[in-house]
Parts: structure tokens; C-alpha cells; sequence
């Protein structure tokens, strides 16, 4: 049954997709929590192997405890052996090779990873980012040709994250005699595909290959992010220069090094942490804190992250954003400095510089994100039949416009286009919702456009800023027939129903072994019918912008928070009556650990004082 919240359309989980025996079989030989159990039931659905009760137990094994051998041979990507043999080539015959990596957390952590890679080699190694703001994203045809002339010897570029759709830059790149090999991982037309040296790419059609590929399976992961597509380039490259399959000592040290970086790239690229990627994030989080890389240690520090357990929130929403403020508001290139090159005092500086640039990007943000929320409520862009926002402003600068994007698909429930002016041309991103592919969406209005990319969940575009008007008409038009008006509430699915008993320290510690979450697996979300509040709700935090709860159930006391809902307070007095949906979480203080219950959106049942 679903019920309503203050916020979201709350949805329990399908019944019949939730095998009760299959989670009693696996509570009992895996000593789960019922609860835990089930959770991991769902979260496996449809990955066993049989269909016999010993397929799902090893397949809930491999879910909870990942190994390094569950990783795909890198020869089985698309692309990637051709590639490695040409770099191979070009680190014999000392020629420069220059990776051209994408200015975000998952194109300088690509960049990183072939560069420490290919350093170890003794390759002529160079790097190159483009300029978010003067270049845009991608390959450009200018930087190709500049770069074709930029040393003594014709270079061998190699894109990471980037260029699957550089039709012209791979034609001017040919032009010059340069040989280009793209690795990337994002949406293509595979009738359009650059007449490059090489394509590396998961979801690359095997006839657009060699001929002797055309016989190899599909690629096993098809949702590696740019990192990770570059860690199995990189790994492929080391087999070919060892000649061997089994590495040497100083390979396999690297490349288990090098994970904490995959790790990085694949959360804050918000690739589904599933299959591959939850081997190569779990092993990188792993790792993160000891990592021997100079500067990404220094940016734990300056992250005040020495003493926590890091994981995939920490990525996300603190290293994450740091590594791409400077792309962001500058040029990325002093982040990839910070995880290549940078030593000593270099790293300290780097990574402080690094925080101070995501402090006045969070600023920057702040005041675009309320401008664009006034415009929308203004202009009556949250209408029903305008099921997804297209704004703009002169002078937003294009360095934040996709984080406002994202606030404003969290306030609207819809797909969000936000665009920043600048003399004549209008350049931005999207962001999107589950049923509807942005990119899809884009390529249908095409014609407004002078370029744009991306996935289904989020892209970048460029448009003259005097077709905004008619291209927001035609994206009406194409994602109203595609986001039902029901549809424009957010859905937040549910988990498992669970009682006062289940919501305890033991239960809340075996869910986390169900991390790292994020999109894919994200975390555990559950409804408590019922609670009763011990005591008054409480305003905390700055302004008091948060909510605090004490619930009560027959002598036992538990604490819920409500970030950002502060302003409910007055509703909630003691012995309110509520549903509330949240996350389990464990609070750590001064020693002393506590389950705790994060609400994500609550319903009052009664607020009479009891």
C-alpha cells in the first residue's frame, strides 16, 4: 500500500519480489538479522547464478564479502588490449603520449591512474584538462591541433572519460598524423562513432572493433565509470609490458594502490555500485587512508578525515566536492596535480587550496540555487504540464550549474536544466529522475542544440541564448510524454516495515554490511509505523534548521534526526503519534555508539499530548 509523506510517495517493496524463505535460509547460515536478511534478498534479486538455495547463498556471499578476484580480465574490455599494445609501442619508441582527461572527480582520477601507471613504465608522460569554462567538456578540435604541434615528436594522445562523440577532434587529430586512442564511458550514437586509432568503451559494438573482437561477449560491467575503464587500460598495459598475465610485485602494489582513486572516481560519479564497481569501491575505501599518494593524503587532512572511517558518503560529500571545486570555479588542473605530481609543502598548499575553492563554490551555489528556485515559482515553471525546468541566468557560472540542477530536481521532483549567459551563448547541465533519460531527451531536441552529453541521469549542453525559449518548449513537450503527472511527487522506496525491536545496534551494524551505498545500492531505507515521541521535538543545528526526536516504546528511548526539516518542530509535541521512514544509522561520540534513525520524510498519525 502506499502512503504519503510531508514530501515523497512513500512505496514499500514488492511483495513478491522478496523471497521469505530464500532470506530465512540465508539469516540462518550467514547469522543475519532477520531484517538484514531480507534487505539482502532484494539487493541480490535476480544476480544468482541457479536457482537452487546454494546459488543464492554464494551469491549473497560474494555481495557481502567482494574480492579482488571477482574483478573482469581487462582483456574482455572492448578496445583495451588494442590500446595498451599502442601504448606499449609508444613507451619503447620514447614518444610522448599525453592523457586528456575530463575536468571532474572521475576524469582527474582517470587521468591519475594511466599517468602513475605509465610513469612506472618510463614512459614520456604528459597530462591535459581542458579549461571547464573556456573550453567546455570534451575533446576539442583547438587543443587536439595544439597539442599534435606541442613537442618535437607527433604525440600519442590517449582521452580519459571523455571523447566518444569527438567526431571532428578524431578527424583534425588524423589530420595532423597523430594517432588517438578514446577511452570513455558515456552514451554514443553507434552510428557516429570517431574514426579514431582506438575506442575503449564497455558498450562498444564488437564490429566496430577488429575483426577477431567481433568473437568476444559483451563487456561483463557495463556501468564502469572513466576510472575504472582507465584502471582496466592500465591494467592491461602492465600485462603487456611484463609479457605476462601474473604481474610483478611493483605492478600489483600499484594497481591495488591505485584503487583508492578508481574508488573515487566511481561514487562521486554516481556509477550504479554494483557487480565490478563494488569490488573496486570497496577495496578503495579500503585502502583510502593508507593510500601512498602524497597529495590525496594530504587531502584527508585538510578534510579533517585523519580519524574517520572513510566511506562512500565521505566521497561524495567531502573529498569529492573538493576535487572538483577547482574545475569548477578554476582549472582542474591543480587537482590532478594534487593526485600525480604534487610533494611536500606542494601537497599541503594544493589541497588546501582545494577546500578554500569548495568553500566559495558552496557560496557561488547557494546564491544561484535561490535565484533559480524564485525564477521557477516566478514563472510558474512548476506547473503539472511543465514536467521539467529549463532556467537560465547571465553571468551563473557554468561551474555549479549542475549541483543547482540537482537542488532543484530534489525541490521540484523533476528534470532540471540550469544554464548560465555569457555573450550570446547559453551553457549548462541536467540533471534527471528515474524513467527518464536526459540524454534521450536532448537528442529528441537536438536541433536546438550546438552540443551536448552525457548519460540518462545527467548531461551537458550549449545552445545560443536566444533559443532557450523555444528549446525549453520542445523539451516540455518530449519529457511530458514521458513523467506522468502523479510522477512529479518523488517516489521513495522502501525496504522492509520493521518494529521499535528491530532498531537496534546489533541490526544496524550487519546492515552496514551491505555498504559501500550509493546509487545501486543505495542505503537501506525503512518505515516504522506507530512511534511515539517521548518528549517535545527539538530544533538543532544552525538556525535551527534540523529536527530532533526522542521516540519511546515500552521503557526503551531511541533518537531520530530530520536534517533540514526544522521547521516541523511545533508540530511533533510528546506522545505524537507517527509513521517514519528513514535510514539506520550508528552514532559514535566520546566512545559511546548508538543506533539512530535518520528520517528521510515522517507523517503524523496524531499530535494530540498524551
Amino acid at each position: 500500500m502506499q502512503e504519503s509523506g510531508t514530501r515523497y510517495r512513500w512505496k514499500l517493496a514488492d511483495p513478491t519480489a522478496l523471497d521469505e524463505q530464500r532470506a530465512g535460509e540465508l539469516s540462518r547460515s550467514l547469522g543475519l538479522p532477520p531484517l538484514v536478511a531480507r534487505v539482502l534478498v532484494l539487493r541480490t534479486a535476480g544476480l544468482d547464478q541457479g536457482d537452487d538455495s546454494q546459488a543464492a547463498l554464494d551469491t549473497a556471499q560474494r555481495f557481502l564479502a567482494p574480492k579482488l578476484s571477482y574483478l573482469h580480465d581487462p582483456a574482455l574490455m572492448p578496445g583495451a588490449s588494442r590500446a595498451a599494445k599502442r601504448l606499449l609501442q609508444a613507451v619503447h619508441d620514447r614518444q610522448p603520449i599525453v592523457i586528456y582527461g575530463d575536468y571532474d572527480v572521475d576524469g582527474i582520477t582517470a587521468s591519475a591512474v594511466l599517468w602513475h601507471t605509465l610513469q612506472l613504465a618510463g614512459a614520456d608522460v604528459h597530462t591535459y584538462i581542458p579549461h571547464r569554462l573556456d573550453e567546455g567538456y570534451g575533446l576539442n578540435a583547438e587543443a587536439i591541433a595544439t597539442l599534435a604541434q606541442a613537442y618535437d615528436t607527433k604525440p600519442l594522445i590517449i582521452s580519459v572519460d571523455c571523447g566518444i562523440t569527438a567526431v571532428e577532434p578524431a578527424e583534425v587529430a588524423k589530420q595532423h598524423g597523430v594517432d588517438l586512442i578514446i577511452t570513455d564511458h558515456h552514451e554514443f550514437d553507434p552510428e557516429q562513432l570517431p574514426d579514431a586509432h582506438t575506442l575503449v568503451h564497455p558498450l562498444i559494438p564488437a564490429s566496430s572493433l577488429t575483426p577477431q573482437a567481433s568473437s568476444l561477449p559483451a563487456y561483463p560491467c557495463p556501468d564502469l565509470c572513466g576510472a575504472g575503464v582507465a584502471f582496466k587500460v592500465a591494467w592491461q598495459f602492465a600485462r603487456e609490458h611484463c609479457g605476462s598475465d601474473r604481474l610483478p610485485d611493483e605492478y600489483r602494489k600499484l594497481m591495488v594502490q591505485m584503487l583508492s582513486l578508481v574508488a573515487l572516481g566511481t561514487v562521486a560519479d554516481v556509477v550504479p555500485l554494483m557487480d565490478e564497481n563494488r569490488v573496486l569501491t570497496t577495496f578503495g575505501l579500503g585502502r583510502i587512508k593508507q593510500t601512498p599518494f602524497i597529495g590525496l593524503s594530504a587531502l584527508i587532512d585538510a578534510s579533517k578525515l585523519r580519524d574517520e572511517k572513510i566511506d562512500a558518503y565521505h566521497v561524495g560529500f567531502v573529498l569529492g566536492p573538493r576535487l572538483n571545486a577547482c574545475g569548477r570555479m578554476g582549472h582542474a588542473k591543480d587537482a590532478l596535480e594534487l593526485l600525480t605530481t604534487a610533494k611536500g609543502p606542494r601537497a599541503t598548499e594544493l589541497a588546501r587550496f582545494l577546500t578554500n575553492e569548495n568553500d566559495r563554490r558552496r557560496a557561488t551555489e547557494r546564491q544561484i540555487t535561490e535565484q533559480a528556485k524564485q525564477m521557477v515559482t516566478d514563472r510558474g515553471y512548476d506547473a503539472p504540464d511543465r514536467r521539467v525546468i529549463v532556467v537560465g541566468g547571465e553571468g551563473w557560472h557554468p561551474g555549479v550549474v549542475g549541483i543547482v540542477a540537482s537542488r532543484l530536481v530534489d525541490t521540484f521532483g523533476r528534470p532540471a536544466i540550469v544554464l548560465g549567459y555569457n555573450n550570446g551563448t547559453a551553457q549548462g547541465s541536467a540533471r534527471s529522475v528515474d524513467g527518464v533519460s536526459i540524454h534521450e531527451a536532448l537528442s529528441a531536441c537536438s536541433d536546438h542544440l550546438e552540443r551536448f552529453g552525457g548519460h540518462a541521469m545527467a548531461a551537458g549542453l550549449t545552445l545560443p541564448t536566444d533559443k532557450v525559449d523555444v528549446f525549453r518548449d520542445a523539451l516540455i513537450q518530449q519529457v511530458n510524454g514521458l513523467l506522468d503527472e502523479s510522477e512529479l511527487v518523488r517516489e521513495m522506496r522502501i525496504d522492509a516495515e520493521v518494529a521499535f525491536e528491530d532498531c537496534t545496534l546489533d541490526t544496524f551494524d550487519s546492515l552496514s554490511k551491505l555498504a559501500p551505498f550509493g546509487r545501486g545500492n543505495r542505503t537501506p531505507r525503512l518505515l516504522l509505523r506507530g512511534a511515539v515521541l517521548d518528549r517535545p521535538s527539538q530544533r538543532m543545528g544552525a538556525a535551527g534548521k534540523h529536527l530532533s526526536m526522542t521516540l519511546a516504546h515500552r521503557g526503551q528511548t531511541i533518537r531520530a534526526v530530520a536534517f533540514g526539516m526544522g521547521e516541523h518542530a511545533g508540530l511533533l509535541p510528546g506522545g505524537a503519534v507517527v509513521d517514519l521512514l528513514f535510514e539506520p544509522k550508528v552514532n559514535a561520540w566520546k566512545g559511546v555508539r548508538r543506533p539512530e534513525l535518520h528520517i528521510n520524510d515522517f507523517k503524523i498519525l496524531s499530535a494530540v499530548t498524551q
